[in-house]
């Protein structure tokens, strides 16, 4: 994965998107455990002190009521429920301090217990004598002592609510910012990651317009997501090589012009001269005007058949009938065909070709004498081509040397491209830059490879190899 590409900013994107929303849940998770805390701190503790404290006012009330009715009626019941009420309001003093943990409130029940333990003493003793003494005891001390810690308790239940409101609201106003910031953020993503993807897209199609006018773009260069930019790089390679391809096919036709007029021309004004008896009387100079309508007629034959056999090898037309072939017999057939050319270049053609191999019989002959003839077009006077053969591993590798100029290395590559034609041709055999397209093509369809070695003033070894029988 490439975090330049289209997955690789998508993913950015989402983890924007993930990043800003983990900031979000972690402020409302806090706040929120802030908020808990304040509501269980008054459910805890709060309530119940408020809870116990009015229920100890109760049991302090009802102690004091069944003292009284016991000092006057004498009536044990009576001190029993006033000792039940004193138990009760002991349980609630133990229970309160169980809850009570702040400084404040605890200050405030260390008063209630030294007034509630005074009014206890004070009981006992009126309780003891009868109701004689002068001065009934009051428990106002302790009901202040409960006013007080209720107080302290009503106030911090009333402060821990209105912040946990105040939280709330917070919360409230942190998920609306977060909604209306994740829209934006997302928005803004979204048109950040289409427009690179678009832009670069829309500038390939401007391109794409260009050349299906017949433009070729100069500089292609689409920019974003290296998937976008790949496709770029693969469209770059293929105008140019359109654009090369509209060369060539400019320079073929020109070539081709050139190879059909000059024949043409040459037999029209032969055929004029024949027809209007110029040499009669001059049988040798006949002759030649025959030879030259001839040579001219085979030499754009020959143009036409090259230019119909790489068409219809572009349109896999061509049927192939692999058989086990002896390639020394299809070599020395070649060798025959193209005789005239090296008996009037005194060039000598030997082949030491002995091996078979699998091959369509038809289609390896047009390969040899494509490089056959080659080979004499671009040979001196008096040289030699040779043809030789040798098995390496499960191919046969055959090679067509020349002792001819040779070829540059910078053609060397070029050569096998259609209407290439080399710098140092002949002036007397020229051709319409296809044959060695077709050789390329027939082998390839072979499954094998052609390729050629060279240097100038080194002459030339042509190679291809087929699969062994």
């Amino acid at each position: 994965m490439k975090i330049n590409g289209v997955f690789g900013r998508l993913l950015a994107a989402n983890l924007a998107v993930l990043i800003f929303l983990s900031v979000f849940m972690s402020y409302i998770i806090h706040k929120s455990r802030h908020l808990n805390t304040l509501l269980e701190q008054v459910n805890s503790v709060e309530l119940p002190v408020i809870e116990r404290v009015d229920r100890l006012s109760g049991a302090v009330q009802k102690q004091a009521e069944f003292r009284e009715k016991y000092v006057i009626s004498g009536d044990v019941d009576f001190l029993e429920r006033h000792r039940d009420y004193r138990s009760e309001a002991l349980s609630l003093i133990s229970a309160l301090d169980e809850l009570i943990s702040d400084i404040d409130k605890d200050r405030a029940f260390q008063e209630l217990e030294s007034a509630y333990s005074a009014f206890n003493a004070e009981n006992e003793r009126y309780i003891a004598a009868r109701g004689k003494t002068a001065e009934v005891p009051s428990y106002a001390g302790v009901s202040q002592s409960l006013t007080k810690l209720r107080g302290l308790a009503a106030g911090k239940r009333k402060e821990s609510l209105e912040l946990s409101g105040v939280l709330a609201g917070q919360m409230r106003t942190a998920s609306l910012v977060f909604v209306l910031s994740g829209g934006v953020l997302v928005v803004l993503l979204a048109f950040v990651n289409t427009k690179s993807i678009v832009s670069p897209i829309r500038k390939l199609r401007d391109s794409t317009h260009q050349v299906a006018k017949g433009v070729y773009p100069e500089n292609i260069d689409s920019g974003g997501p290296v998937e976008i930019s790949g496709l770029a790089d693969d469209f770059r390679v293929m105008v140019e090589r359109l654009r090369e391809s509209d060369e060539l096919r400019t320079e073929f036709i020109g070539n081709v012009s050139h190879e059909l007029r000059t024949p043409l021309t040459s037999i029209r004004e032969a055929s004029a001269m024949l027809r209007e008896d110029y040499f009669k009387a001059d049988r040798d100079s006949s002759e030649k005007l025959l030879d030259i309508i001839s040579t001219e007629s085979d030499r754009m034959i020959n143009s036409v058949n090259n230019i119909l056999e790489i068409t219809r090898l572009d349109i896999a037309q061509a049927v192939y009938e692999f058989e086990d072939a002896d390639i020394g017999r299809i070599a020395e057939a070649a060798i025959q065909n193209t005789a005239p050319i090296a008996a009037r270049r005194n060039i000598s053609v030997i082949s030491a070709i002995d091996a078979s191999a699998k091959a369509d019989r038809e289609k390896l002959a047009v390969v040899f004498v494509n490089l056959i003839g080659n080979a004499l077009k671009y040979s001196g006077e008096a040289t030699t081509v040779r043809l030789s053969a040798e098995r390496i591993g499960d191919r046969l590798r055959v090679c067509v040397a020349d002792e001819g100029a040779g070829i540059a290395q910078e053609e060397l590559g070029l050569i096998f491209e259609r209407y290439r034609l080399g710098s140092n041709r002949s002036f007397e055999y020229k051709g319409s830059g296809l044959g060695l397209a077709i050789c390329r093509k027939i082998i390839e369809k072979h499954g094998g490879r052609i390729w050629a070695e060279s240097g100038q003033g080194q002459g030339s070894r042509f190679y291809f190899t087929l699969p062994l029988c």
